[in-house]
């Protein structure tokens, strides 16, 4: 009597293991597959087309400074951008794949939140190669001081260099006004003027840009033209744009002052 009941709760003990394992083994493959299709949710999610009128808002035209406005376009630039942001929807790309094209077309100072601008960096630093080119510009600003109409055209130099392990490319500069230009030369040769987009003068130059080696360095010519705003006087600001294939910089800003006199 005593062996039958030994064999008996022997036997229990194995069943109660067995479907214990079989328990936990159940519960583990669901929370897998659960997780599974979480990742790929995630996934579809991330790679999901989405409609230009959700990106519009994230950039800032860049004559009014208001965020972008299919329905309210003030100038040719930010035509061009909802247009350019039109194509990329329409091809079926993400949000993500959207605002990374735009910022590397238009630079990172386009966002109308500039916590955005600093985020997506960041991640460019983190899958940027090692054998990136590096862009460095020194100085980053320049004080004209007092520039007189009546003496002209105000010019002054940065130096550029080429920091990164491959070949630094440069297709286009900007400034922030058309009283202000800029050309990068490179072995005793000046390239074209760019200027502020939207006024023709961008425009003209085609197909141009510029290949820096490694360690290699060229110069930023800035030129200042008073003569653009005849009656203004007092201090004033303007920005240079850089693109350039750099990975993490490809939009590189440098700025000029000065106090405009008679």
């Amino acid at each position: 009597m005593n062996n039958r009941f030994l064999k008996i709760l022997i036997f229990g003990s194995i069943a109660v293991l067995l479907l214990a394992v079989l328990i936990i083994t159940l519960i583990s493959s669901g929370l897998a597959n659960s997780s599974e299709s979480a990742s790929v949710a995630t996934s579809v999610s991330a790679s999901a087309p989405v409609s230009a009128e959700e990106i519009y808002p994230l950039f800032l035209c860049p004559c009014c400074g208001q965020p972008l406005d299919k329905n309210n376009i003030c100038c040719e630039a930010a035509k061009e951008m909802v247009d350019y942001i039109d194509s990329l929807a329409a091809e079926g790309k993400s949000e993500k794949e959207i605002i990374l094209s735009f910022v590397k077309k238009y630079g990172l100072n386009s966002f109308v939140d500039g916590t955005k601008a600093e985020e997506l960096r960041e991640e460019l630093i983190k899958i940027a190669p090692e054998e990136r080119p590096q862009i460095v510009i020194n100085p980053e600003s320049y004080d004209f001081g007092d520039v007189s109409q009546k003496e002209g055209i105000a010019t002054t130099f940065f130096e550029l260099k080429n920091n990164g392990q491959s070949d630094l490319i440069i297709d286009k500069l900007e400034t922030s006004c058309g009283c202000t230009s800029a050309s990068i030369v490179y072995q005793s040769k000046e390239g074209p003027k760019f200027s502020m987009p939207g006024h023709g003068i961008n425009e003209e130059i085609e197909d141009w840009q510029i290949s820096i080696a490694p360690g290699a360095s060229a110069q930023l010519k800035i030129y200042y033209d008073p003569d653009v705003h005849l009656d203004f006087r007092g201090a004033a600001t303007r920005e240079i744009y850089i693109y350039s294939n750099d990975p993490i910089d490809f939009q590189k800003k440098v700025k000029i002052e000065l106090n405009q006199v008679d």
